[in-house]
């Protein structure tokens, strides 16, 4: 290995084999100041000027520091294992990148940045063979989602960083056609998805379509989901609000249903009340159950008054048949 003292300035930072690179921190910055550079970056020789392999933000730190040079080493190819130095400029790059950053932790918009980077530079294959060993350890289920998601739009890598969407809805994500990827896109952006909720949101959007004969795009246009983002939900009643719409749409015989027992839970319950109805289940039966806790004998008779204004309401009757109202009340 050669040693090299290099201008900072003179160095590419933004090269597509630095996918990790990011702004130095105040940790590394004090370092340098006060300690100097203690650990050497890595180049390659080229023709012109040499190529950063890795320490981007130690480069980026040092910019900032008037007349201070970065020190590196130069990797040759008799410095390199044989199947290295056999590997195109651009994979042997990737792989010397990722060997500089062993034991860093690799969250998932990460991996799946490693992953754009070695299939744009060799192909699904070059991942397999070169980045996903030195990502994940053996077992690793992330290894199989992030070949998933790399089959994905890379547009939707911003939304996987931010936390919006999960890693592990790839597949999910990756059955959608690319017109009911785009029209749900406001719903990505402003909900941050749980795998469930979004599995849950898919499932109800592709079935009700199904059923419809209608692509997803149009269900999502009239089911009332994409009207709010804009309303200022917080983010869990947007959420709430969101798979609300679409379970409606996939379920409006049930929903419908079970809006109006609750209207007519509600004008049955006395004010206040500790006992509880629900219906049946599916609406099978023409009966409800109640459910109440007690926790001292005072509490107890006052939830046997509340059943028995209960079971003197006069709403009584259509809460039981509620399956058969003709009237949604």
């Amino acid at each position: 290995m050669q040693p090299l003292f290099l201008h900072p300035r003179d160095l590419d930072l933004d090269a597509l084999h630095l996918f990790w690179a990011a702004p130095p921190d105040a940790v590394l910055t004090a370092s340098l100041a006060t300690l100097g550079q203690t650990t050497p970056a890595l180049a390659f020789a080229a023709e012109g000027r040499p190529i950063l392999a890795a320490g981007a933000r130690r480069a980026l730190a040092l910019r900032e520091r008037r007349g201070r040079t970065l020190a590196a080493v130069v990797l040759e190819e008799r410095d390199m294992e044989p199947d290295l130095a056999a590997l195109p400029q651009a994979l042997r790059l990737g792989a010397v990148y990722l060997a500089s950053n062993l034991g860093r932790t690799v969250t998932d918009a990460m991996a799946v940045a490693a992953g754009r980077y070695f299939v744009a530079a060799g192909g699904p294959e070059a991942f397999e063979a070169l980045a996903a060993p030195r990502l994940f350890p053996e077992g690793d289920r992330r290894r199989a989602l992030v070949g998933q998601w790399l089959a994905l739009p890379p547009s939707l890598d911003a939304l996987l960083a931010s936390g919006n969407l999960p890693l592990g809805a790839a597949g999910r994500l990756a059955a959608l056609d690319d017109a009911s990827r785009q029209a749900l896109a406001p719903l990505f952006h402003a909900v941050r998805w749980s795998r469930a909720n979004l599995d849950n949101a898919l499932t109800w959007l592709v079935e009700a379509a199904r059923l419809a004969g209608e692509p997803p795009a149009a269900i999502l246009g009239r089911c009332g989901a994409l009207d709010l983002p804009g309303r200022g939900l917080s983010p869990n009643d947007l959420a709430a609000g969101v798979l609300a719409a679409l379970r409606r749409a996939r379920y409006p015989a049930t929903t419908t249903l079970e809006a109006r027992f609750a209207s007519l839970s509600r004008a049955v319950t006395p004010k206040g009340s500790k006992a509880r109805l629900s219906p049946s289940q599916g609406f099978e039966a023409d009966a409800v159950t109640v459910t109440a806790t007690a926790r001292s004998p005072q509490e107890l008779a006052k939830i046997a008054a509340d059943i028995a204004a209960m079971a003197a309401a006069s709403e009584l009757p259509r809460l039981l048949r509620v399956a058969h109202e003709d009237d949604p009340a």
